[in-house]
């Protein structure tokens, strides 16, 4: 992500294999997703960094056949921002993304942002 926010702890791609089912590179799809729900927020939010806080938890569930077709990935993170009126904050919560029906026509991902705590300056 050129130009984009500082990014630390965040396991590598190829070493977090049951990850593919975000695309090649799960850092630059979360930090766009997380990126686009806080300027929904508040238009003026720039993301200066987002640090990974410890490894996903993940959690996949397989259909009958023993094929994954469900998979939870959360991730604990550091958010730091800047609002629109130009406070720092240090947001810290829980990052998750839920696949459904992966593998199949029917595949969706959605994602959700649980808010531990908020310390701004």
């Amino acid at each position: 992500m050129t130009g984009g926010p500082e990014l630390h702890g965040f396991p590598p791609p190829e070493s977090v294999p049951d990850l593919r089912w975000l695309g090649p590179d799960y850092i630059s799809v979360l930090v766009y997703d997380l990126t686009r729900g806080l300027l929904h927020q508040d238009p003026r939010t720039s993301v200066l960094g987002v640090r990974c806080e410890g490894a996903p938890s993940l959690a996949p569930s397989v259909d009958p056949a023993g094929v994954i077709r469900a998979h939870d990935a959360c991730f604990p993170l550091q958010v730091y921002v800047q609002d629109g009126a130009g406070r720092p904050w240090c947001l810290r919560g829980r990052w998750t993304y839920f696949g459904r029906e992966l593998g199949t026509s029917a595949a969706s991902i959605t994602h959700a942002w649980r808010l531990l705590s908020a310390e701004g300056a």
